[in-house]
């Protein structure tokens, strides 16, 4: 005991980092390819860039054909010191130092972001700055950290390279990603940006106008052009008077309906400190699929396309870029399980703590999530109620009975004409249509067993098509129903080789007819592979047809076969013409 508290005896223990695994972790903590694209974005606005050019090509690099990957902006660019530390190393972020400063508005926070780049067979940068101009270039970065290396960056100070610039910055990626491109294709890049990227940032909609005249020039392996793309979050115009909407566009109004509710500056009861902004856009179907192409057809999927299920709800954002989607935060909205599908929103949070590739908010204190959480629950519930006392579900509930009214119209045409294209018969004062399924066969032979019972050997007492077989039934008998003996009896509309049920329990197989691919001694195979049934053709004292399923070994049920078709005619004189 008197050695614990002798201070001399201790040691101080100064912990150690394995660079290498800690920064190769980093570089494949980032999923998607396109992430490039947004951390390339996010240092051009936080270093005040008017534009980024983005640029995706493949070239011919030391005899193979490679990904090369071109940034270009006019930002502060980087100091020496800042491109050999912050650009290369790990956690030195200068953004988070001006945070602390008290700017707030930058995005970067952890230093992990230009890490991304590493992910490739070489990067090479230039930069100048108000401190001069200065290239640096990194040889087989993922190789070396593959190999448990740190990546061996090297910068030297250059000419000036950009005269008609007083600063900026150029970045040349080879072989990102291990060379897979699929992805780099100009539709798919911008549907990216939009959404979950500063460059498709939901703050204009609260009034943020700093960055508003940011550009983007994206030119990717598809385009032969740069296409220049405005900085802001698509939404559509209001069009929310349903009255209006009905006069205009009747049955399809609901599919143009657009209806938003904005919430600033809301403070959490529990943190008051906390803050954040909530931007609902409630929108039908078709006014999405105007000024979002990238919604895929109902008829055809395209690569890269994606179904509005899989895009819009709820998402939660920091900095104003879509962190996740939240929808399981919400219950009770709507009229049905897909109603989210109408939901355009998102939430921002400056106070959500982020994981290291901006994909989860993990991190966030848990307390502040669960009132968040509670909130926007609160929210969505008066949102709610509006919609059902004078919005798009009014719309949506006409538009519901029209498009029944219409499937009922049609399905009515559709069962008419099949009617008068169908063969009949007529028999004891009656008309009869040849059946068409397994449920009609089943009507017609009620019918016929009404009239005729004592042409079959059984009497049918229980019929069930939702589970295993179709209907049971009980020899002709004088005794009560509990004393009886009971069978199967499976319906077909056309008899098949290919039978689903097991052959146990079963006596009478009813059909309309034979698949012309069975004949006598075709094998049959139920459910129970060892039970393995032939056809077996006979003739009784009359000379009229037989069917039956039987086991090619002794033992076992005798299964008899009703060819409706064939037995009416052959009984009752009944043809179908």
């Amino acid at each position: 005991m008197s050695e614990m508290n002798n201070t001399d005896t201790w040691k101080e223990i100064e912990p150690q980092v394995n660079s290498s695994a800690e920064f190769f972790e980093i570089v494949n903590d980032f999923g998607n390819p396109l992430e490039l694209v947004r951390e390339a974005i996010s240092n051009a606005v936080d270093w005040n860039a008017s534009y980024i050019r983005i640029n995706f090509a493949v070239e011919t690099v030391d005899g193979s054909r490679r990904l090369v990957i071109y940034l270009e902006d006019d930002g502060q660019g980087m100091t020496k010191e800042v491109l050999s530390r912050s650009f290369w190393g790990l956690g030195h972020s200068e953004s988070r130092k001006l945070k602390n400063n008290g700017d707030s508005d930058l995005i970067g926070e952890k230093g992990h972001g230009t890490k991304i780049y590493l992910r490739s067979e070489e990067v090479k940068v230039r930069t100048k700055s108000k401190d001069g101009c200065f290239e640096s270039i990194c040889i087989q970065p993922f190789k070396s950290l593959s190999n448990e290396e740190l990546h061996k960056p090297k910068i030297k100070e250059i000419k000036d390279f950009l005269p008609d610039q007083e600063t900026g910055t150029e970045i040349r990626v080879v072989g990102y990603n291990d060379n897979e491109r699929s992805s780099f294709v100009q539709d798919i890049v911008r549907d990216y940006i939009k959404w979950f990227t500063k460059a498709g940032s939901i703050e204009e909609i609260f009034g943020i106008v700093k960055n508003s005249d940011f550009k983007i020039f994206l030119r990717c392996l598809d385009s032969d052009d740069y296409e220049k793309i405005q900085f802001g979050h698509p939404f559509p115009d209001e069009n929310s008077n349903i009255d209006k909407l009905f006069e205009e566009l009747e049955f399809d109004a609901a599919d143009h309906y657009v209806k938003r509710f904005k919430y600033e500056n809301e403070r959490l009861k529990n943190h008051p400190e906390v803050t954040f902004d909530l931007i609902v856009s409630i929108e039908g179907d078709q006014i999405k699929r105007k000024y979002n192409p990238m919604i895929q057809q109902r008829t055809r999927r395209e690569t890269g396309r994606y179904k509005v299920s899989d895009r819009y709800g709820l998402w939660i954002c920091k900095d104003h870029i879509p962190i996740t989607r939240v929808n399981e935060w919400i219950s009770g909205f709507g009229t049905g399980s897909n109603s989210m599908t109408m939901v355009h929103g998102f939430v921002n949070c400056q106070e959500l703590k982020l994981t290291a590739n901006r994909g989860a908010i993990s991190n966030t204190d848990p307390q502040i999530q669960s009132e968040l959480k509670e909130r926007i629950q609160e929210i969505f519930d008066e949102i709610d109620t509006f919609l059902h006392e004078k919005g798009v579900y009014t719309l949506r509930s006409w538009q519901k009975e029209h498009k029944t009214l219409k499937q009922e119209t049609a399905e009515y045409k559709r069962r008419i004409k099949s009617i008068k294209d169908r063969k009949t018969c007529e028999y004891n004062g009656r008309v009869y249509l040849e059946p068409q399924n397994e449920s009609e066969v089943f009507g017609l032979f009620m019918s016929i067993y009404s009239l005729h019972p004592d042409k079959f050997l059984f009497e049918p007492l229980d019929y069930n098509t939702s589970r295993g077989i179709d209907l049971i039934a009980r020899n002709k008998t004088d005794n009560k129903i509990s004393e009886s003996e009971f069978w199967y009896v499976e319906l077909k509309f056309m008899f098949k080789r290919d039978f689903n049920h097991a052959f146990r329990h079963l006596r009478w197989i009813l059909c309309w007819e034979f698949d012309k691919n069975l004949s006598e001694s075709t094998e049959l195979i139920g459910v129970e592979e060892s039970d393995i049934r032939h056809l077996k053709i006979e003739k009784d004292e009359d000379d009229k047809p037989l069917y039956f399923l039987d086991r090619r070994s002794r033992g076992g049920n005798r299964i008899e076969i009703i060819k409706l078709k064939e037995f009416l005619e052959i009984e009752l004189g009944i043809e179908f013409k």
